[in-house]
């Protein structure tokens, strides 16, 4: 009868274990998939602020819980084949613009405008996409 209590215990413990790990890979896999939606929300965003963007890679964004802002790193690469890289702040809540971003030395890259055509993106998963 002990032994019986005790498999039963046993059991649920693995159970409880394996349904524990499969919740948290969810979880991450939610997270990742949200942090791609905020990149691929944020190049529309950056498409409506900057004129003749050919291409952007993201080196690296991360989520801010506390602001609901994800932080972006990026390389915005422009039709004469100059780029710039720097960073920027989004929100999912605001999906139609960028705040935070800075003007580094290579203004002629960072151009104030729209860019109408289709821009690649190279996301921080390393999938490329043209939006």
């Amino acid at each position: 009868m002990k032994k019986n209590w005790m498999f039963l215990i046993i059991a649920l413990l693995l159970v409880a274990g394996v349904g524990g790990k499969v919740y948290m890979d969810n979880k991450e896999e939610r997270k990742e998939a949200e942090k791609i939606e905020a990149e691929r929300a944020s190049v529309e965003a950056l498409k409506n602020t900057f004129a003749d963007i050919k291409s952007v890679e993201f080196e690296k964004s991360s989520y801010n819980v506390m602001t609901g802002y994800y932080n972006m790193n990026v390389k915005m690469t422009n039709i004469k084949g100059e780029y710039v890289q720097f960073s920027f702040m989004f929100a999912l809540s605001h999906p139609d613009e960028i705040d935070g971003w800075g003007v580094k030395d290579k203004k002629n890259v960072q151009k104030e405008g729209q860019t109408i055509g289709q821009v690649k993106v190279i996301f921080t998963n390393g999938n490329e996409e043209e939006i």
